[in-house]
């Protein structure tokens, strides 16, 4: 086929516009002057008008726990709710509807509480034993570090009703079934489609690469995943001889994630400084610990992907990072999968060049900036000028990908292009529309060794693209967040809204 009749934006630096962009039986962009300028047609007889819409490359999140997200578009929500007596009553609806319908003999789950919610409670276990009429009960926090729990399964886990980090992804919930994984999953790649997602970074910490699998098994994954490995899994990746790549055309190891703090929210992201109301956070990766993570898993052939957001988890990756270039550094440059700090929410002044002098991916949230806004001034204060810091980083040197989290923040790719071209937590922190989309759609491919098949629409790359109703590039910084998605290709296949349109 041949799409033309609209504006074509291929990230190609060889021909950054086209005319027209021909695509073969095989799924892939290919070569040919009368095709490729848009005159006659070497390549097929199909033509479909684009009626002057316009064509990018396909968006890329370079950071979400799919499944999770997934999970939770089924379960409640409560991240909208304005207070925690809200929240309770969203819980207390669900649970009401689930009595009804008789599906009520298993856990509750939902998400998304802020601190400032649970503040307004003065005993949380019984408010939720109230809200579901004594069933068991658990709600994650928004940022999914913190998990809240009711009486009900204190009973029979024991321990405290809020627990963070370590003591809350250890807490033995009742897991989804394989059919519920699968379901969830699947439902929520056609809506990765909807809002023009081609690929994810996965970084799901359990179920996830199990339920990609297990579709792809079926031939049923569309997506391009590439999947993260937990760095407490290290032993067990090294006896199963796991490497980066490994994998399908669609589901593919990518790295191995390690956290060395929390969030601000929950003021466990660890600083260099005192919080401006207290405390250092938390260090959950000591230096030593840290190094040997990174020597092991560059062995392995894998990069690390390290969450970091205080300016003390950053400097703490970017030192050990600097202590350990040779072990990575073949694996970076040859290789095309160097080391990342995942966040890098607030960054010392001082740390800000290092990511481009060690050759450091920022892989960032836009969307946080916003969200977090209230929790950050008041967290770090005039601390603030290294956070968020997306246009400083650029002008250093570094390399950014953009992510959503999601869902710690929604999966939505024309809100994170919006919030990094428009919302900045600070003025000078914004970056242009073109820095923005490379960020989402070449670097999260190039970082995963994707480069020479998707991310740009050259020859002989995949055709993995999205239809806009109109153009990033010629849109005012006040309004990219009203631009639709109108169709969605993976593979030089609709996934999403094809033609007629």
């Amino acid at each position: 086929m041949i799409l033309e009749g609209g504006t074509i934006h291929t990230a190609d630096p060889a021909l950054p516009r086209v005319r027209a962009l021909p695509i073969d039986d095989r799924g892939r962009i290919t070569r040919g002057v009368e095709a490729w300028e848009g005159e006659t047609s070497a390549v097929s007889t199909e033509r479909i008008n684009l009626d002057g819409r316009t064509i990018i490359p396909g968006f890329v999140d370079a950071h979400v726990h799919f499944l999770s997200w997934a999970l939770d578009r089924l379960r409640v929500d409560v991240r909208d709710a304005p207070t925690g007596a809200a929240a309770l009553e969203l819980i207390a609806e669900r649970a009401a509807a689930d009595r009804a319908a008789g599906t009520d003999g298993t856990w509750l789950i939902a998400a998304g509480w802020t601190e400032a919610m649970l503040a307004e409670l003065n005993d949380p276990a019984a408010a939720l034993d109230a809200a579901t009429g004594g069933r068991p009960a658990a709600v994650w926090a928004r940022d999914r570090h913190a998990l809240w729990l009711g009486g009900a399964a204190l009973a029979q886990l024991g321990g405290d009703a809020i627990r963070r980090e370590d003591a809350a992804w250890a807490t033995p919930l009742p897991e989804p079934t394989r059919a519920e994984r699968q379901r969830a999953v699947a439902l929520g790649q056609q809506e990765a489609h909807r809002l023009g997602l081609t690929g994810i970074h996965d970084f799901e910490r359990r179920g996830g690469r199990r339920t990609w699998q297990e579709l792809d098994e079926q031939d049923r994954v569309t997506l391009r995943v590439a999947s993260a490995l937990s760095a407490e899994h290290l032993d067990a990746i090294d006896q199963l001889e796991m490497i980066a790549g490994f994998g399908s055309e669609h589901v593919r190891i990518a790295a191995v994630k390690g956290f060395l703090d929390g969030t601000v929210g929950a003021r466990t992201a660890h600083m260099l400084e005192p919080y401006d109301d207290g405390g250092l956070g938390m260090d959950l990766l000591p230096t030593d610990d840290l190094i040997e993570v990174i020597r092991r898993s560059a062995a392995l052939g894998l990069p690390v992907a390290l969450h970091a957001i205080g300016d003390a988890a950053v400097r703490s990756a970017l030192d050990a990072l600097e202590r350990t270039r040779a072990n990575w550094a073949d694996l970076a440059e040859t290789h095309g999968r160097p080391p990342r700090i995942e966040h890098a929410q607030l960054i010392h002044p001082a740390d800000l060049g290092r990511f481009a002098e060690l050759g450091v991916i920022a892989s960032m949230q836009p969307v946080h900036a916003a969200e977090d806004r209230a929790a950050a001034q008041a967290a770090w204060g005039t601390r603030c000028s290294g956070a968020y810091a997306w246009r400083p980083l650029v002008e250093s040197g570094a390399t950014l990908a953009f992510g959503t989290d999601a869902p710690i923040s929604p999966l939505d790719p024309i809100a994170t292009l919006a919030a990094a071209v428009a919302v900045p937590l600070l003025p000078g922190h914004e970056v242009d529309v073109a820095t923005a989309l490379t960020a989402m759609t070449v670097t999260p491919s190039s970082i995963v060794g994707l480069d020479r098949r998707v991310g740009r629409l050259a020859p002989g790359h995949f055709a993995d693209l999205v239809v806009l109703d109109r153009d990033p590039f010629e849109t005012p910084p006040e309004e990219l967040a009203a631009i639709q998605v109108v169709a969605t290709m993976v593979g030089g296949r609709w996934v999403h809204g094809h033609p007629p349109w």
